[in-house]
């Protein structure tokens, strides 16, 4: 294998995306993502870490016509910047298991970003999203995104990078050796550590990997020279750096296989996704368990979840959203899992964490990360047992429209009102006309309610 056949594949992929003719079913995960985004990134409006970062970008005073959220039309880097980051701070958007990513929140921001500053039609900027995302996915499948987590730097902070660059070369009409030269830029960037999950450092991974991906294709324009072989199966390229006993790597791409954009996961409940399946069993078990004192709780879970949403004393939302304990405890005490139940108020409940302190989490290897067994023992011996085998949201177990119009209202119209509404619909008919405008408007301008 020539040591540059990934690079060229990419540089092929992405320049070609207007030339592209894509079906109807692509078009439409596109916008369910899109919908996704902006409900997860309309609904986090008061989380600190999106209004920091927005305070700060602000004071950049960049020109530009890319949407802020609440914050008028700034420079395109500003935008993906503010909006990557609000995107992922209630911790509820969309997931690609095979890179076990949240691909969406650093694609669309920057994909929003240079398609509103380039004043790019619905159609072209769905398919520059679809291209960026297929990159992404593919660059971190086969085992590379689990490997890339595991040994502590956040997937969402690497591949997300390389899916935002490529959105965001198609959106500019980048040529091969250009796009090539981009994603050069974009792997010596690549990072974002898994030890400051919980804090409002990751939700910046996806902000900053929306950034850099809009930096990497501007700099690639203007003529910036990168090694544009860094994600070749072989040599010392980012796989070689993050996984350094080579167990995986990136693997050969070819873009003419099935779309990964239909394998992307989209969460009913607001917290880390290896929480979701629990979450799922104890609902199940909730009219049951009702008014019953409970003795313990046993989940079987995948091994993943002992290392990435284990908190046993979550004190903050954010710590909840990575404690399936307290996920359990939510489910089970009759609760949907929805943002109102990761509040300072809930956390706090005696009832919930009662139920909490008797969680025990088993690691069983033969147990997927979208599966969970959930034992309940009462005090007089009894016990019930609930399996989830495919949790809601995942490929096989759609969440739908309906699934996803329930998420986006309940998250954006207690923020923007009837405004809402509009929005949703107006996601809806993307593609057939010019409704990019009118997003955008709505989502930089629109006063919030709170």
């Amino acid at each position: 294998m020539n040591i540059d056949e990934n690079a060229m594949a990419i540089a092929d992929y992405v320049s070609t995306t207007t030339d592209r003719q894509l079906p109807p079913d692509i078009i439409d995960a596109a916008k369910m993502c899109f919908a996704d985004w902006l409900a997860v990134g309309l609904g986090a409006h008061d989380q600190a870490a999106g209004c920091v970062s927005r305070e700060v970008a602000l004071s950049w005073s960049s020109q530009g016509r890319s949407p802020v959220f609440w914050g008028g039309l700034q420079g395109p880097m500003a935008s993906a910047l503010v909006n990557g980051v609000f995107a992922h701070c209630l911790d509820y958007d969309d997931t690609h298991l095979g890179c076990l990513a949240h691909l969406s929140g650093p694609t669309w921001a920057a994909t929003l970003a240079m398609a509103s500053h380039l004043e790019k039609g619905d159609h072209e900027t769905l398919k520059a999203f679809v291209a960026g995302f297929e990159v992404g996915a593919r660059i971190g499948g086969e085992g590379l995104g689990e490997s890339v987590n595991k040994r502590g730097i956040h997937s969402t902070a690497v591949f997300g990078r390389f899916a935002a660059t490529a959105a965001t070369a198609s959106l500019m009409g980048l040529n091969g050796k250009q796009v090539a030269n981009a994603m050069g830029v974009a792997a010596t960037q690549a990072g974002g550590l898994v030890a400051s999950f919980g804090t409002m450092s990751k939700p910046f991974h996806a902000g900053k990997a929306a950034m850099d991906g809009i930096l990497s294709a501007e700099l690639a324009a203007k003529g910036f020279q990168s090694k544009p072989d860094l994600l070749e199966t072989e040599g010392d390229g980012l796989a070689a750096v993050l996984v350094q006993d080579h167990s995986v790597g990136v693997q050969p791409l070819d873009f003419n296989t099935d779309w990964e954009i239909l394998k992307n996961t989209f969460k009913p409940y607001a917290a880390c996704l290896l929480t979701h399946p629990t979450i799922e069993s104890a609902r199940d078990l909730a009219e049951k368990v009702a008014n019953r004192k409970i003795a313990a709780v046993r989940a079987r879970v995948n091994p993943m979840v002992l290392r990435f949403a284990a908190k046993s004393d979550p004190q903050a939302p954010l710590e909840g959203k990575f404690s399936t304990a307290y996920c359990a405890a939510v489910g089970l005490s009759g609760y949907r899992g929805s943002e109102q139940d990761f509040s300072e108020e809930r956390i706090a409940d005696p009832a919930v964490r009662e139920i909490m302190q008797k969680v025990e989490l088993i690691a069983d290897e033969s147990m997927a990360s979208t599966a969970a067994s959930l034992t309940v023992g009462f005090e007089d011996g009894d016990e019930l047992v609930a399996n989830t085998a495919l949790a809601t949201g995942n490929p096989g177990n759609p969440l739908g429209w309906g699934g996803m119009e329930w998420k986006f209202m309940s998250l954006v119209e207690p923020v923007i009102g009837a405004q809402a509404k509009t929005l949703f619909e107006l996601v809806r008919e993307c593609g057939n006309g010019g409704t990019l405008k009118q997003i955008v408007e709505i989502v930089s301008t629109t006063p919030r309610i709170h």
